[in-house]
């Protein structure tokens, strides 16, 4: 959905600046202009909403908005300040890519234009730039605010764009009640603006948010309504997205035929575009539509190539996820330095004072000022734990899941197909998408239910089981007097230490293995196991030639539980137990509760 929305903004900006032909006369006169006053602002600020989308390459547009922003300087003419900051904050947003920079500058023409409601109309526009960035960002509370806000303004004459807004980001979050009211809402505003290029776009997501949620019929009509207004009007770059999100309209309505057919069309279409997003999806829904047409050699080739292009779409979210931080980091280091300079200016004012005032203020002074330091100590202290944080998290969410295992286990659904043993393909295949898929979900979260990690942990131990022929079995216990459907976690906080136990201690032991996994509750504390029967972490040839395996799980879990203790004033704790036959991990967690 992301992507569909980003088409229509452009999309958008180019129709409302495509009106040119009076660019060359006007430049002209711009030109011969002698006088640099409001009016001469004025036809800058004209010619180049006029002319600034049709040539976005043009690296010359940031000197000459930037003059149009001095003479307006000069002439204190907010409005003309104003628009400038946006259209530079246009011009880093999405010429130059630099989301930090256009943040900075959108924030600056807001704060000219907030001051005065005459200028309403421009803050639609800026509100709107900071809501579409916050949401690139995956910041989608801020976003969601800036959006909201939006809806408050008479002036905002074009509500139901943000209404789209707003559904996509909630459809974003998988709030699907939400995301569909406010698409119905964005559908009502377009159909009566009448924009068929907005109502088809509202209709795909539409159609594919109401079939998720189970109204198969609804998103059904929604598709096809998209689809027929597409071919009706011919839009083709909404042609491709549609026909991602009709394949999967169709296969959750069990229409085989139709879901291969714009699964198979999308691909095509996006050969010349090369949309990586679209792409994968298409190659998902294709791989199940393989899978239940029992063509399962065609489903584990597609799925395949969809696990490549997922995994460096995996590495875009996080260099986004790491932008994101970089501009939370240089807004918290711009806060931080203007601070600073107020108190230095203050430290400056007061030892002048204190200067003939004799000893004792002196001591005083000294004192506040050995205070202060021991503030800004303080401050460098958090300053580092934060980015700890930030830098640990990453980790986390690079560390969910290992490649090795995620090869390991494409490999052995490529040994089924070629022994012909189709079932077990199906059901590996089965239960390895239904993994990557909540392990994908679940990474972005920094906490889930107990309920949905055990679940989460009892599929993977499945497919583990299954690759190593059922060579150990696995018991997982709750004490009685947990709530699991209550109680929150981190996600897959346990993964790393079952899988030492699966590979480096029950693997390479000749009897049958046995690992337990238990949760109880000690002290206001989550206690959570991991206890096999394996050789040992002593008798381990893998940890042996390689040690450094052994140490990175350990490592992240550690550095998580330690900024959980830090921010919530807990100890948290890992603690490894050698046992005469096997290891037992005891994780203690501070208990959190959902309700």
């Amino acid at each position: 959905m992301k992507k569909s929305l980003m088409i229509i903004f452009l999309m958008t900006s180019l129709f409302c600046f495509s009106q040119n032909k009076m660019l060359d006369s006007l430049e002209n006169v711009i030109n011969n202009y002698k006088t640099e006053d409001t009016t001469y602002v004025n036809l800058r600020i004209k010619y180049v909403a006029r002319k600034m989308f049709l040539t976005p390459t043009d690296t010359t547009w940031t000197n000459y908005v930037n003059k149009t922003l001095n003479v307006s300087k000069q002439l204190n003419y907010p409005k003309g300040i104003g628009i400038s900051y946006n259209n530079l904050g246009i011009i880093q947003h999405y010429f130059l890519s630099d989301p930090l920079g256009g943040l900075d500058y959108y924030q600056k023409s807001y704060a000219i234009f907030e001051k005065d409601p005459k200028f309403n109309k421009y803050v639609i526009g800026v509100l709107t730039n900071i809501g579409l960035i916050n949401y690139e960002q995956q910041e989608y509370a801020t976003a969601l605010k800036s959006f909201k806000t939006l809806l408050n303004y008479p002036e905002n004459t074009s509500k139901f764009i943000t209404h789209f807004y707003i559904a996509n980001i909630y459809g974003d979050q998988k709030k699907l009640d939400s995301s569909i009211y406010f698409y119905k809402k964005a559908l009502v505003g377009a159909e009566q603006n009448k924009q068929p290029l907005y109502i088809a776009n509202i209709k795909t997501n539409l159609g594919l948010i109401q079939t998720n949620a189970g109204y198969l019929e609804e998103g059904l009509k929604n598709t096809n309504g998209s689809l027929n207004l597409i071919e009706q009007h011919n839009i083709e770059s909404l042609r491709m997205p549609a026909y991602t999100n009709a394949a999967e309209v169709y296969l959750q309505n069990n229409n085989i035929e139709k879901a291969e057919y714009f699964a198979t069309n999308s691909l095509e279409l996006n050969a010349s575009l090369n949309n990586l997003s679209t792409e994968k999806s298409a190659l998902a829904t294709l791989a199940n539509v393989y899978a239940k047409k029992g063509d399962y050699e065609n489903a584990l080739l597609t799925y395949q190539k969809h696990i490549v292009l997922r995994d460096s779409l995996i590495n875009a979210d996080r260099k986004l996820e790491i932008s994101r931080k970089e501009i939370q980091y240089e807004a918290d280091k711009d806060r931080a330095i203007a601070q600073m300079e107020i108190e230095r200016q203050k430290s400056i004012k007061n030892a002048s004072i204190a200067g003939g005032t004799g000893l004792v203020l002196a001591s005083i002074i000294g004192f506040i000022l050995y205070r202060r330091k021991q503030d800004a100590v303080s401050k460098s202290k958090e300053a580092e734990f934060n980015a700890k944080v930030s830098d640990t998290e990453l980790k986390a969410l690079r560390s969910q899941m290992n490649p090795h295992f995620i090869f390991n286990s494409l490999n052995s659904i490529g040994d089924y197909i070629i022994k012909n043993d189709t079932k077990s393909a199906s059901d590996y295949l089965s239960k390895f998408a239904k993994l990557m898929r909540l392990t994908l979900e679940n990474s972005e979260k920094k906490e889930i239910l107990l309920s949905e990690d055990i679940a989460l942990l009892k599929t993977y131990m499945d497919i583990e089981r299954k690759r190593f022929n059922n060579k150990f079995n696995y018991t997982i216990q709750v004490d009685s007097n947990l709530d699991a459907e209550n109680i929150v976690v981190p996600p897959m906080i346990l993964q790393p230490f079952i899988e030492n136990s699966i590979v480096h201690g029950l693997s390479q032991k000749e009897a049958p293995g046995l690992i337990t996994i238990s949760f109880k509750a000690e002290n206001n504390m989550l206690i959570c196991s991991v206890d096999d029967n394996g050789i040992g972490r002593k008798h381990s040839v893998s940890n042996k030639n390689n040690p450094e395996n052994k140490s990175m799980g350990m490592a992240i879990t550690k550095s998580r539980i330690e900024i959980i203790n830090k921010l919530k004033n807990t100890n948290g704790t890992v603690e490894i137990i050698d046992k005469a036959e096997g290891t037992r991990i005891d994780v203690s967690l501070p208990m959190q509760f959902a309700f």
